[in-house]
């Protein structure tokens, strides 16, 4: 009750007049004037010193109030602290930290008193420590009020762990050290199965680029990866060359050896090729049946006829049998080079179709052989190199 004390007292005063004015009326058969004027004297302070009493009591019970709130909500967060699924910690400017939770104990490896002597950066990974230290100095400068990041940790037992990152700042008083909160998920499981699915899709689209037999790139990924260089050699005005060979009577090979025979010639000229080209950026692939192709970036025609003399001449000196070859006892490749300067008024399929139309002149002038094309001002063939 709001006046409780107020009417209390002024209840115990007006009594306790009314029994002193009777005493003194019965004892005395009069009452002073005095006895008059004091009492309402008397119950104005009366009424004040209960109203005064009444505000101590209500401050005392909103402070018993506000403690016992506060003494729950602390429970609480002590509660939500301890058994929370995900880590907490509180850190100084340093990225030491100050407090830290049994989830992110029990993440790192680490109890509390020795993550209090190391600092988050000394067990981060290398790649994340740059970009971690550069956000917690914006937050505690006050260019931004939160962060959040994937990073990496270095356990105790030294596994790696993958952990979600918020943080944002606790603010010190005055000109007390701040500090900054920070909240760490624990998503290790979800990047490994992440990491699987990009391996994995990475795995099937090798396998789609993969010709089956010889392991090397095929047609689908030839057309794809001629188009991609083709547009580079045209921004930068580059030569772009191109390399076709075709296994000589290889239908004659396959009629002796059998079809198992000619899958293992298969293998061995496309293996040669690999060996042979060996820049990052140069393709080989199976172009279809026996016949192969490779994409030379940044060549010009003297360099790609080296390239091509030289996967001719070690084919020939592999001296696979080939009876039924009529241009010589062991297995020989005829090969056809060429290299256009794209611009915007040709395509892929013009390089294709010259770098076709050598390997067909190398056949006309009699197999195991390199012709070569150019075009760079003019058409024309270029005398074979062999």
């Amino acid at each position: 009750m709001k006046y409780k004390g107020s009417i209390t007292a002024f209840i115990l005063v007006l009594i306790t007049n009314c029994l002193y004015i009777t005493y003194y009326f019965s004892r005395d058969g009069y009452v002073d004037t005095i006895e008059f004027i004091g009492l309402p004297i008397m119950l104005t302070l009366a009424w004040w010193c209960g109203k005064q009493f009444d505000k101590v009591k209500l401050f005392m019970e909103k402070d018993r109030n506000q403690s016992k709130e506060l003494q729950r909500i602390n429970e609480q967060f002590q509660v939500i602290y301890e058994k929370s699924p995900i880590g907490i910690t509180l850190m100084d400017k340093n990225s030491r930290p100050v407090m830290a939770n049994p989830k992110l104990q029990d993440m790192l490896g680490y109890s509390e008193k020795e993550l209090q002597n190391i600092t988050f950066g000394d067990i981060s990974h290398p790649d994340d420590t740059t970009i971690i230290m550069g956000l917690l100095n914006e937050l505690l400068e006050g260019k931004i009020d939160h962060y959040q990041l994937e990073k990496r940790y270095y356990r105790k037992d030294g596994q790696l762990v993958w952990g979600k990152v918020t943080s944002s700042l606790f603010p010190g008083k005055n000109d007390e050290l701040s500090y900054v909160i920070g909240m760490v998920t624990d998503i290790t499981e979800r990047k490994v199965a992440e990491q699987h699915l990009i391996e994995a899709y990475q795995e099937m689209e090798d396998l789609s680029n993969r010709d089956g037999l010889t392991g090397i790139a095929n047609r689908r990924y030839f057309d794809e990866y001629l188009i991609r260089e083709w547009r580079q050699a045209v921004r930068y005005s580059k030569p772009l060359s191109l390399i076709m060979l075709d296994i000589d009577s290889f239908k004659e090979f396959n009629d002796t050896y059998g079809h198992m025979g000619g899958d293992e010639c298969l293998k061995q000229v496309a293996s040669i090729l690999e060996e042979t080209v060996k820049r990052r950026t140069d393709s080989v692939a199976r172009y279809g049946g026996e016949e192969f192709a490779i994409i030379l970036p940044e060549t010009v025609i003297n360099d790609a006829c080296i390239v091509a003399e030289k996967i001719r001449s070690t084919v020939e000196e592999l001296h696979i049998p080939h009876v039924g070859s009529n241009v010589s006892k062991f297995l020989t490749v005829s090969v056809g080079a060429a290299t256009i300067i794209p611009d915007f008024n040709s395509n892929p399929e013009d390089l294709i179709r010259e770098a076709d139309r050598a390997l067909y002149q190398a056949k006309q002038k009699g197999r195991n052989r390199v012709e070569s094309y150019s075009k760079y001002s003019e058409r024309k063939l270029l005398p074979n190199i062999v």
